[in-house]
């Protein structure tokens, strides 16, 4: 009898329950499929189509702003829907047939139209998935597990990186970008169909509509959430852009700088995934004992230890020993982020997912643009230094950040 009393227990924890057990496996689908096609698009611009680095850029450019936009618009137009699963459905159908034409097409500007328009649309999926694992976190979950939800739900990316890089950059390399392409908008359709099957309806949501179809209406944020709220997008845009330009700058501060050997670059990434896995979840477990955005600044801390030692590495065993620093940044980084804009905008799971994705946009944006001056005038080598500087900004920023609890918001 104690044995069957326990099972039961493990079971009905909501986080372990079917719909849970479902968001997790969407998300490592979700980030196989980025893990494929996002890390070898540049290089399939500059490679395989044959572009100059300029017209590399502003497709990242071009992604990057539509991202932006359609995040803020669908995430929080979606919020007053009953049912996000078809959204998710849509979106993946999308990145299918963006996929498809990556592995025919070698035009660029039909490509690049193509990644601009369609694939950055595509990529609302992953928001909307996130938005119905807080729809589902606020619904089912008690307050003080919701951070380790969290953490497990953002460690399925972790684990689909582990092997995405390393597997995109083979099929790449010694097989062909078709090939690869092929694969991802395989599984682009995968998830589309998995969605219905694996996502339940949440009742919780369903109600949220009555029968006479208006939308319920969301009380305004009070002015001290908006300022929590700004310091909030901007340091995570500062904390996320700085890991996209060390993702941009390390291979070719690797190639030109160290002598080594660039495709290196696929097995660091993949080294970084595996060590963040218990990082997110130790921070999901103890978010209910610290503020969760002290653990941020932690983040922060390794940051500063990351960029100051690759800055002064010389070889290549440094660089693998600093990857636990990045496992602390991005494991704090990516599993309690976005508990903290979750806690200030409680019933409002679109509009935090969209904000909390669109930090990343605009550091991919702002970064991206960074590493074009920096290292056109200082070199690749200069945008360490740089990054150190702006995490100081971030964790400065973060400071700022008042905690739902100071504000005595109520969770819904």
């Amino acid at each position: 009898m104690p044995v069957i009393d326990h099972s039961v227990v493990v079971v009905s924890s909501p986080l372990f329950r079917p719909a849970a057990l479902g968001i997790y496996l969407l998300f490592f689908c979700a980030g196989i499929v980025g893990a494929l096609v996002l890390p070898t698009f540049s290089l399939f611009l500059a490679k395989e189509i044959g572009v100059r680095p300029l017209l590399v850029g502003l497709v990242f450019a071009g992604i990057a702003l539509a991202s932006i936009g359609y995040n803020h618009w669908i995430g929080h137009w979606s919020d007053k829907l009953a049912d996000r699963r078809p959204l998710v459905a849509i979106f993946c159908v999308l990145g299918a047939i963006a996929c498809v034409i990556f592995a025919l097409s070698r035009h660029y500007w039909l490509v690049a139209s193509i990644a601009v328009v369609v694939f950055s649309l595509s990529m609302v999926s992953f928001s909307q998935i996130m938005a119905y694992s807080l729809d589902y976190a606020e619904a089912e979950i008690p307050p003080d597990r919701i951070p380790l939800f969290n953490a497990i739900m953002r460690a399925q990316i972790a684990f689909a990186w582990v092997a995405g890089p390393p597997v995109g950059f083979l099929l790449a390399t010694y097989y062909s970008f078709s090939l690869s392409y092929s694969v991802a908008a395989g599984l682009y359709v995968l998830v589309a169909m998995a969605s219905f099957k694996l996502l339940p309806r949440l009742p919780g949501k369903a109600r949220q509509s009555d029968h006479s179809n208006t939308p319920v209406s969301l009380p305004p944020l009070v002015p001290a959430v908006r300022q929590s709220l700004w310091f909030c997008a901007l340091a995570f845009s500062l904390m996320w852009g700085v890991n996209n330009a060390y993702l941009i700058s390390l291979p070719i501060h690797l190639k030109d700088n160290l002598h080594i050997d660039a495709q290196w670059m696929g097995w660091i990434m993949g080294t970084t995934a595996a060590l963040e896995v218990p990082f997110m979840l130790l921070a999901g477990h103890y978010a209910s004992r610290f503020r969760l955005v002290n653990l941020i600044r932690c983040a922060g801390v390794a940051a500063l230890c990351l960029y100051l030692g690759v800055y002064v590495a010389t070889t290549l065993w440094h660089l693998f020993v600093l990857q636990i620093f990045n496992a602390i940044f991005i494991g704090l980084l990516a599993g309690v982020g976005v508990s903290v804009i979750q806690e200030l905008m409680p019933g409002r799971s679109g509009g935090a997912s969209a904000l909390y994705t669109n930090t990343t946009h605009i550091g991919n944006l702002f970064s991206s643009l960074l590493v074009g001056v920096v290292a056109d005038y200082f070199g690749y080598h200069q945008i360490f230094i740089v990054n150190v500087a702006l995490v100081i900004v971030a964790i400065w920023a973060f400071g700022k950040v008042r905690s739902a609890r100071e504000l005595a918001l109520p969770h819904q």
